[in-house]
């Protein structure tokens, strides 16, 4: 249970550091992506890290999640077979 405690973990926190961002107003800052550069390089520097976050919370969160499900449930049916034996 400690690699899906993980997985749930570093789920949460790539969530909750987008939750953050997006709070922070960092999509306003995006725009570096098309080259219009706001804010400086400080704002580019927090668009990439907006960008970042967004792309992990879209593609890693979901994973992480459905992969830490599927092994806490294999787990939990190895326990129940190696009792029944």
């Amino acid at each position: 249970m400690k690699a899906t405690k993980r997985m749930v973990t570093a789920a949460l926190v790539m969530a909750t550091a987008y939750l953050v961002l997006h709070l922070l107003g960092g999509r306003g800052y995006v725009g570096m992506l098309s080259g219009t550069l706001a804010g400086g390089p400080a704002g580019m520097a927090f668009g990439v890290l907006y960008a970042l976050s967004w792309f992990s919370t879209v593609l890693l969160v979901p994973i992480l999640l459905l992969a830490g499900l599927a092994h806490a449930a294999l787990v939990l049916n190895r326990n129940r077979l190696a009792r029944w034996r």
